[in-house]
């Protein structure tokens, strides 16, 4: 089984984004760029990023309602006329009404991601709904888990979503969302957010890369002694 491990990348200058992409591109599928962080951030260096990374490369602007982005609108409207065409994605959380708004005019490859960093709905249904709207390449719901049935929730939504054919990444934040980065990995989300240490974690409850090749090496040893 390929498990596709993204490195998310907050830092603050251009100069230290690519001293990652340089010294991580090789080790990752993808690469998850946050722009609003970039104090000298321009178009010729997304641009400059597209090129170098093409579809290995996420870019996003904010994450959900609680993290919002300082860009200005017409800022990130220049960025999406540059990923249009290009087989870089670009992650919109539901609530970036007016950038949904304006992919309709072009040709984004799109993540359209829910965020919810204090709890996990009871239903997601709508949320579904909402994102079926705006066709999706991947659909993608990150909440937090307070307790064992959130993180149950979000696997059975994972589940459902695959069933329906729905290329997705499901994802349980804080200490009880583990289970979800480890079994929602094995059942198909297409991606694992895996930061390289600690340090860089972009959400509660994120393995680094080695704990969850550890993990997955471990898994993979008990199911091949028990098939033996």
């Amino acid at each position: 089984m390929k498990i596709n491990y993204c490195l998310p990348i907050i830092k603050k200058t251009k100069q230290e984004i690519l001293d990652s992409v340089t010294s991580y591109r090789n080790e990752y599928e993808f690469l998850e760029i946050w722009l609003d962080p970039i104090e000298d951030l321009d178009t010729p260096f997304v641009d400059k990023l597209i090129y170098m990374l093409q579809d290995k490369l996420i870019l996003l602007f904010q994450r959900g309602n609680t993290i919002k982005t300082n860009m200005k609108k017409e800022e990130k409207k220049k960025i999406l006329d540059l990923l249009d065409g290009s087989q870089s994605f670009i992650d919109l959380d539901l609530s970036e009404k007016e950038e949904l708004e304006y992919l309709k005019k072009i040709h984004v490859k799109t993540i359209i991601s829910h965020h919810d960093y204090q709890k996990t709905p009871i239903d997601f249904k709508n949320i579904v709904k909402q994102m079926d709207k705006l066709h999706p390449d991947i659909y993608k719901i990150a909440t937090m888990c307070q307790n064992e049935t959130d993180a149950l929730k979000l696997l059975s939504l994972q589940q459902n979503l695959k069933a329906q054919n729905k290329r997705h990444i499901v994802l349980g934040m804080g200490d009880f969302g583990t289970i979800t980065r480890v079994y929602g990995t094995l059942w198909g989300n297409e991606l694992i957010y895996a930061p390289f240490n600690k340090h860089d974690a972009s959400a509660p409850g994120q393995l680094t890369k080695q704990e969850l090749e550890n993990i997955f090496k471990e898994l993979d040893a008990k199911c091949s002694k028990r098939d033996a």
